[in-house]
């Protein structure tokens, strides 16, 4: 939303920014309205106006400071807020007292463990992050955008007397069918070109449905391969809806809409090619959320016949997961991915590509940073934890025809020095050593559900044999197999294995 938002105001600050319904009722008994759609948006942007509060309310013009304070709070009555939450005061309570009335920001590297139970206050802290980053990375003149903010932002408000019309205006709006979809619009629209040709449309529709059915066959879908096919295109973030970026390039290219669909067909067979690719390196790259970036990246570098295409899988590997790693927001990958996009498209050198990477790395110090995580002593519960052992564990089998492993119920990051310490690891590792090193990645390795349970808090001996072999069992990892040849488990021990742990990621994702 915060992307959406300042990209709407950057691109044209004099036009609205709409930003669907709300649905209230008229709630005569204490002069408020009830909120029966739209919830989730009137937190989130009283949220953002809490956080505009805290980060720039000296530096903002009156008519501004007023817009965030009347927004937040009665104008004669300060202690009366605006957003009350009626259906558990304990939610009220949070809200009021961490966010409403103050907000307390403080530095941390895991927003969620510090607010465990407070998602208002884990919200402000990331947008507090995307908003200060957003302002910064565009020079954004913050009192002009606190102003568009309440000036530009639409919302169609409809009032109703009861709340049983609010909730029939409510299914109405939410239950209406499937609307017409961007790629039905493209569809239709390709096809009114061919509208003098019988035979022309035939073929055309012919080959859609090809299309359609490879992806499917392949379970892909066609909205997510046209999407990819859009950033090959423009190579930068599109502006408004899918069909409408297509048709206009379309038009400018000149072509006809059968040379259309066959470039869109080949384009599809490189993305099947991709996304069913038996390689270790695209495994990795499946469990990044922001999937569009490598995604379309790769599938335009087979698309066009890029040479050096393997180099690329493992630059994009380290580039990606350095960022993932170090907390980086989508905001500090999206350009150098769209400058890497536009290389690919000139067939530019692999240095060229790894040298955008570098840049973009050390402007933020991304490097530093991910090199603290990994040695740091929480690495167990972070967004990342399974798929960094993962990555290892692919790269340490020398396995010419690896296997995806899937990040399921089924897989378990174990310690190996317990959680909950038994007498018989107190004696081996102090409560101090216990604290730094429990949930390091050093005393981390993956299991299966059955392994995990038979190793549960067990000695270090049984650990080895539930690792190695128990109900004529192995374990499937690697890396779990390799802690079997260690004598005991103490804080030696986990030097030696975060060094040699730490050596294998740098391998892999380290840009040299």
């Amino acid at each position: 939303m915060i992307d959406d938002l300042v990209n709407a105001f950057l691109e044209n600050d004099k036009e609205n920014y709409f930003c669907g319904s709300l649905v209230l009722v008229n709630n005569a008994t204490d002069n408020r309205f009830d909120i029966i759609d739209g919830q989730q948006r009137t937190t989130t942007f009283t949220i953002i106006s809490c956080v505009f509060r805290e980060l720039y309310f000296d530096y903002l013009k009156e008519q501004a400071q007023d817009y965030i304070t009347q927004s937040i709070q009665d104008k004669y009555d300060k202690n009366k807020r605006k957003l009350k939450f009626l259906t558990n005061e304990k939610y009220q309570i949070d809200f009021e007292e961490t966010v409403l009335k103050k907000l307390e920001f403080i530095t941390t590297k895991n927003i969620e463990k510090e607010f465990p139970d407070n998602k208002y206050l884990q919200n402000a802290h990331y947008l507090k992050i995307f908003i200060e980053e957003k302002v910064l990375e565009n020079k954004i003149d913050i009192n002009k955008f606190v102003i568009w903010f309440y000036e530009n932002i639409v919302l169609t408000v409809i009032t109703c007397p009861s709340q049983d019309s609010a909730i029939q205006i409510f299914n109405v709006l939410n239950d209406r069918g499937m609307p017409l979809s961007s790629i039905d619009i493209l569809k239709s629209s390709l096809m009114q070109k061919l509208k003098d040709s019988k035979e022309d449309r035939l073929a055309f529709k012919t080959k859609w449905e090809d299309i359609n059915s490879n992806l499917k066959f392949a379970d892909l879908s066609i909205d997510d391969m046209l999407t990819t096919y859009l950033y090959y295109k423009i190579a930068t973030n599109p502006k408004s809806r899918l069909d409408k970026e297509l048709l206009k390039i379309f038009d400018t290219e000149a072509k006809g809409a059968l040379e259309i669909i066959s470039e869109i067909n080949k384009f599809s067979q490189s993305y099947i090619s991709l996304l069913t690719m038996n390689d270790k390196n695209i495994f990795c790259l499946k469990y990044l959320k922001h999937k569009i970036y490598w995604n379309s990246i790769l599938t335009t570098a087979l698309f066009t016949g890029y040479s050096d295409i393997s180099k690329l899988k493992i630059l994009l590997v380290a580039y990606y997961y350095q960022n993932w790693i170090a907390g980086a927001t989508v905001a500090r990958i999206k350009q150098t991915s769209f400058n890497i996009l536009r290389l690919i498209k000139n067939n530019a050198p692999i240095d060229n590509i790894k040298e955008s990477m570098r840049e973009n790395l050390a402007k933020y110090n991304t490097t530093k940073t991910f090199e603290e995580e990994i040695v740091g002593s929480w690495v167990y519960g972070r967004k990342w934890d399974k798929s960094l052992l993962i990555l290892i564990e692919y790269f340490t089998d020398d396995n010419e025809n690896p296997t995806f492993i899937p990040i399921n119920s089924k897989l378990h990051l174990e310690h190996i020095l317990p959680q909950t310490a038994t007498d018989y690891w107190k004696k081996i590792i102090n409560d101090k050593d216990r604290t730094t090193w429990t949930n390091s990645l050093a005393n981390l390795t993956l299991l299966s559900m059955r392994k995990n349970i038979q190793a549960s808090n067990d000695t270090f001996e049984n650990k080895k044999i539930a690792y190695q072999d128990k109900d004529n069992v192995r374990s499937r990892f690697n890396l779990t197999l390799d802690i079997v040849q260690y004598d005991k488990w103490d804080t030696k021990t986990l030097k030696i294995r975060e060094n040699i742990l730490v050596d294998k990621i740098n391998s892999k994702i380290n840009i040299i």
